[in-house]
């Protein structure tokens, strides 16, 4: 299929789960993340944070676990009007203002990186990346909402980064339509299983 036809099918199917079963997907994620994973031999993480009108998957419990066992520098993003992001290190007790997308943003006040500053500050460490999508391939290629701030943003990324996309639903077998900025991911977390590239 294509990513048009497979963005409108998978938004339609996040949003029939009902909030039982979103809580139960939510939990098996977490669960899998930690103990699949090394967590703890990453720092910085960079997490998106979760769009709850579209159902996404709830990172806030990934963030707590984070906080609370492992302590490593965790980074949330801003979305631009041009397109691109930009990226504050969490700490608790932040502000966030939401977006025009729905989406919660450290706020003005927040010291930032450019995409291409994170990856140069971060180098020589080991960088884990959550990202958002709505579907994914057993390739490992992955449908976003099409606005291109991931891509954007994994442009400038390093040998040294382990990318995992958080999904509710198994894969499709094949992405028709990818470009040359698709790239797989390293893994994909379901509530079933992981998958790995």
């Amino acid at each position: 299929m294509y990513k048009h036809e497979l963005r409108k099918l998978y938004k339609a199917k996040r949003l029939e789960q009902s909030p039982q079963l979103v809580a139960e997907k939510n939990k098996k994620i977490h669960n899998l993340l930690f103990s699949r994973l090394m967590i703890h031999r990453y720092s910085p993480i960079h997490v998106f944070l979760p769009i709850h009108e579209n159902a996404e998957p709830d990172t806030h419990l990934i963030i707590n676990t984070l906080m609370k066992d492992f302590a490593p520098e965790i980074y949330i993003s801003k979305s631009l009007p041009d397109g691109e992001m930009i990226h504050a290190q969490y700490v608790p007790g932040m502000q966030f203002l939401k977006s025009k997308w729905g989406i919660e943003e450290p706020n003005e006040d927040s010291d930032f990186l450019s995409s291409e500053q994170f990856f140069k500050k971060y180098e020589n460490e080991d960088i884990l990346v959550l990202v958002p999508l709505l579907i994914f391939d057993k390739k490992g290629h992955r449908v976003g909402y099409g606005k291109g701030y991931y891509d954007r943003f994994l442009k400038f990324r390093n040998d040294n980064i382990t990318t995992v996309g958080l999904s509710f639903f198994e894969p499709v077998d094949l992405i028709e339509d990818l470009h040359e900025f698709d790239f797989p991911m390293s893994y994909c977390i379901t509530p079933e299983r992981i998958w790995h590239w």
